[in-house]
């Protein structure tokens, strides 16, 4: 059986999981919507940081690549910034790991409000974030 991590991890790279006879295939094969990757972002930072993944290079390569797709919302030279220190091999310096809880943290309240803008010019009504 999957793990929890192994899970969020899967549905936050934008495969959306399919309950039988509920959704088409087209829908459940339609890239996530700009709001979606917001969401996602948001659900994998609070997951990294409620289990102190930040200090795996693995999951902290995994967060970069869900945070990589933020960097075309304008977002643009942070993301990069954060993508970057994500991506630092083991084991990450202390200084880095502060730097880089402290910036996710800050990060999560703009993936929020951009995906709730975002919902809204698409006609969606926004899901509650975590």
């Amino acid at each position: 059986m999957p793990s929890r991590k192994s899970l969020a991890s899967h549905h936050a790279r934008g495969m959306h999981p399919m309950p039988p006879g509920l959704l088409s295939y087209a829908e459940a094969m339609a890239p996530p919507s700009d709001a979606e990757l917001c969401e996602r972002a948001v659900q994998a930072i609070w997951l990294s940081l409620d289990e102190h993944d930040l200090v795996e290079e693995q999951a902290r390569r995994d967060l970069a690549e869900i945070l990589e797709p933020l960097t075309a919302l304008g977002m643009g030279e942070r993301a990069q910034r954060l993508i970057k220190t994500l991506r630092l091999p083991d084991p990450i310096d202390a200084s880095h790991l502060y730097w880089l809880t402290r910036r996710l943290i800050t990060l999560v309240p703009e993936l929020q409000a951009t995906a709730s803008a975002l919902a809204r010019q698409a006609g969606d009504r926004p899901a509650p974030l975590a």
